[in-house]
């Protein structure tokens, strides 16, 4: 029998296996090649959900001018809304934030005529909402509506927002709305405050059952801090503070200081919550215009600790820091429109200084920042 040949007559070579040495080797280089693209292939992903997010703001600013354009002003920072009016008259906090007024505005009118249609049902017979005058508290066909998604409402960052609160059935927001350079008293209208100090609500962009001009930011509306993110707590007591963790202490000594806050919320791990509040809903109830759960002051740097005032008749007091999954900073939106990253270590002056109720803020760049009518000058580049 004749052997196998090639055209030049001399028999084949023989094949032969890859060696487990060879094999080892490959894996090796595969493996370290993955190691070398993976933080590249992380920070481009990282990338994407920040400037989405910031995007997603820009999407919300553009909105608010456009009610601004439609109203003659800005909606209010918190609300009474025909049925959903919680103890309107006294101290509480009006329920609303200015998210569920901004849908016609961001092609969500359907869902818009569904929250004015359960809110008159509402109005036209109060025990629809066990007297609370929360959405959340009607029958659970009624608040179907509260379970739908807002999209620019969310950053991508933020995986636990995309949940559903199980509670109240509600979507989720990462929308914060910035409350200025001060503490106290979030919870009381200026005319119902008795103590001067407690009059401070002027020197944010959004304050309760006040709706803003732009003529309102005499500093200039690019040095007027309107949003920014933060986190939405894993669950309502989260200890942990790059999970949204607030601290139930009250930063309040007959001053209201921003350090208070700083020297007691955290454990010396920096990260754990020394007493975390388990009676706010910050961030889980999209509608939800309550201080403590919907607003931030430029009192702390950005992702530092925050603290709310223990008792639940009390916690629309507080000092809350905005916060992100993005490393080292928040998306900011300005009035003017721009967004912006603005890093933790932005300055913030003297946190041992009390809240002031007129002038320039002590708490740097960033205070003068969510003042809008301090008097400052102060750009962010």
């Amino acid at each position: 029998m004749r052997k196998p040949s090639n055209r030049n007559g001399k028999a084949p070579l023989k094949s032969r296996g890859v060696t487990l040495v060879e094999l080892l080797i490959v894996i090796a280089t595969v493996g370290t090649f993955i190691a070398i693209l993976m933080p590249t292939i992380q920070a481009a992903r990282e990338d994407a959900r920040r400037k989405t997010c910031a995007n997603n703001f820009k999407q919300v600013v553009l909105a608010l001018h456009n009610y601004h354009d439609v109203n003659g002003a800005f909606p209010a920072g918190s609300r009474h809304f025909k049925g959903f009016n919680q103890s309107e008259g006294t101290v509480r906090c009006p329920i609303n934030s200015p998210l569920p007024f901004l849908l016609p505005y961001i092609e969500q009118t359907a869902l818009y005529d569904t929250f004015v249609g359960w809110a008159t049902k509402a109005q036209e017979d109060p025990s629809l909402t066990n007297g609370y005058g929360t959405p959340w508290d009607l029958a659970e066909e009624n608040r179907r509506w509260l379970s739908q998604k807002i999209p620019i409402y969310l950053c991508p960052a933020d995986g636990n927002s995309l949940k559903t609160t199980p509670e109240t059935g509600s979507a989720c927001t990462n929308v914060y709305f910035c409350a200025g350079d001060c503490m106290w008293n979030f919870a009381l209208r200026d005319d119902q405050a008795t103590d001067p100090r407690s009059r401070v609500g002027q020197r944010g962009a959004w304050a309760r059952e006040k709706w803003r001009r732009l003529a309102f930011f005499v500093d200039g509306t690019s040095n007027s801090i309107l949003l920014s993110e933060g986190v939405v707590p894993v669950t309502r007591g989260t200890s942990v503070l790059a999970e949204g963790g607030v601290a139930a202490f009250e930063p309040y000594d007959g001053e209201a200081r921003p350090k208070l806050c700083l020297d007691n919320a955290l454990e010396a791990d920096g990260k754990t919550v020394k007493n975390p509040s388990s009676s706010l809903w910050r961030g889980r109830i999209w509608t939800n215009g309550r201080a403590a759960d919907a607003w931030f002051t430029c009192t702390l740097p950005p992702n530092s600790a925050s603290c709310v005032a223990g008792g639940f008749n009390s916690n629309e007091w507080g000092s809350f820091a905005p916060t992100s999954y993005h490393p080292g900073g928040v998306n900011v939106a300005w009035c003017d429109g721009s967004v912006k990253f603005v890093p933790d270590s932005i300055n913030v002056g003297d946190l041992s200084k009390p809240q002031v109720v007129k002038g320039k803020s002590p708490y740097g760049v960033w205070g003068a920042l969510g003042s809008v009518g301090g008097g400052e000058s102060t750009f962010f580049e």
